[in-house]
């Protein structure tokens, strides 16, 4: 499989010139591939004017095959043009996947497009684990000749998956499934190595998409991953295709995508949502990840592996704000948040008779009332006892598998308290709130996983192996 190192030099071309570049991980650093200095001064007045903090991407050459960089961020240059140095950092890389005619001819689009986007490996190997494509070996088939093994594996119809989904008004086909990497022999001591079963996600289209939708199609499935796994700091490789005149999948080009993540999750199969048992509701999720509604819930979950068994004050504040946004986001469905509206209206028309009544007042510029009932409306202990209502069956199941305390006003008041006094007064008070998050993160993910249609059945089950 192709990889594109973290250090490699080569030439770009920016506009109409030409430049020398060597990327170190994501830090690029550019020169005018010019030796008279009347000529690299007109190079960098160039690069000035085009100085903005517009994304594009920067093709160019390594000395073997075709690059793109993406540019995000202004260049970084010497403001008084005595250096020819110009620094900039990049969060992709895409190398071209050939560098022969043959391979060029294969394209039916621009190389800069794709018709399709392959996440595959990494952590998405948890939540669709490979060990699905092998069939269980039989007694007299599990030792054919002595010292080896037979390994028999499913046909690829047996463990593919496909639905349909839409991003941004774009829609795609969402694919799982498994592919095999290449032997070698270039192992340690010559031994031979088979190669290996990964799982992968693919997103397909009709149309040929821009690089410039790397980015957000990366992000999108990012995200699912990271709900699935409960954990942000996710890792998987990509590569991009584009379909033939036969209609199959050419691999095009191979991306490096940086991060900021200091570590990446180590969680197990048994440990995360797996993709199947939720596959009918992929679409739903996609949706909810694409309009941002589930920012707030990924906001709640770790970065670092050192932070996946800890609680902070931060966690907690977190926690209260998604519960908040998540009892928002179902308001219009529910019967007592009606009263909340019909309370406004009628504090509105008594204000609107006293005004009337005493006109020798202008409440409106005297007093704060324009503020006071703006926000009206169930205090936060409420509204997460009304989300534990409605998720109290799946609630229950989990409390009782994990043994954890059951949840009523006061563990929900005295966790809502933690936050509050934090806020107002910078005391932190632990007491049992420990063992009451974990609850309320279970409650948290209920409300998600339901409202995306998954069956309330098997909640509490994918619940109690999640956390």
């Amino acid at each position: 499989m192709l990889k594109i190192d973290d250090n490699f030099c080569g030439y770009l071309n920016i506009g109409d010139d030409k430049f020398a570049f060597n990327i170190s991980k994501s830090l690029v650093t550019i020169l005018p591939a010019e030796s008279d200095h009347k000529k690299i001064q007109e190079v960098l007045s160039h690069i000035r004017s085009r100085n903005t903090d517009d994304s594009e991407f920067i093709f160019g050459y390594d000395g073997n095959r075709t690059i793109a960089l993406e540019r995000n961020t202004k260049f970084n240059m010497d403001f008084l043009q005595l250096s020819p140095i110009i620094k900039f950092r990049t969060p992709i890389i895409i190398k071209a996947a050939g560098n022969t005619d043959y391979f060029r001819r294969q394209l039916t689009a621009d190389w800069d497009y794709f018709h399709a986007i392959t996440f595959w490996g990494g952590n998405i190997n948890a939540i669709f684990p490979p060990a699905i494509a092998r069939k269980p070996a039989s007694s007299e088939k599990q030792a054919d000749v002595e010292g080896t093994i037979a390994i028999e594996l499913h046909p690829s119809s047996y463990y593919t998956r496909s639905t349909e989904i839409e991003i941004d008004g774009t829609r795609a086909t969402f694919t799982v499934s498994l592919f095999q990497t290449e032997g070698t022999s270039e192992e340690h001591m010559n031994a031979y190595n088979i190669g290996e079963l990964s799982a992968s996600i693919r997103l397909s289209f009709e149309e040929a998409q821009h690089f410039d939708k790397i980015e957000r199609y990366y992000q999108i499935v990012h995200s699912l991953i990271a709900i699935l796994t409960a954990q942000n700091n996710i890792v998987f490789d990509v590569y991009l295709s584009q379909k033939g005149q036969d209609g199959l999948f050419y691999k095009t080009g191979v991306c490096k995508i940086f991060d900021s993540f200091p570590n990446y999750s180590v969680r197990k199969s048994h440990k995360v949502i797996p993709m199947l048992s939720v596959f009918d509701h992929v679409p739903n999720m996609v949706k909810l990840i694409a309009a941002g509604k589930v920012q707030s819930i990924l906001e709640v979950l770790p970065r670092d592996n050192m932070d996946v068994h800890r609680i902070s004050i931060t966690n907690v504040q977190d926690l209260c704000t998604a519960l908040e946004i998540e009892y928002n986001a179902n308001k219009p469905k529910r019967p007592k948040d009606a009263l909340i509206e019909e309370l406004k209206k009628s504090i509105n028309k008594t204000i609107a008779e006293f005004v009337q009544d005493k006109p020798e007042i202008d409440i409106h510029k005297s007093t704060n009332i324009a503020s006071a009932f703006k926000y009206l409306d169930f205090t936060l202990v409420d509204k997460i006892l009304t989300l534990y209502g409605e998720c109290e069956s799946i609630v229950d199941g989990f409390v009782a598998q994990k043994s954890l305390p059951h949840i009523d006003e006061s563990r929900i008041r005295s966790f809502v308290k933690l936050r509050n006094e934090k806020t107002h007064s910078g005391e932190i008070n632990w007491g049992d709130n420990g063992k009451t998050y974990a609850v309320l993160l279970a409650l948290l993910y209920a409300c998600m996983l339901k409202n995306t249609g998954v069956d309330s059945s098997i909640i509490h089950q994918l619940l109690a192996n999640l956390f």
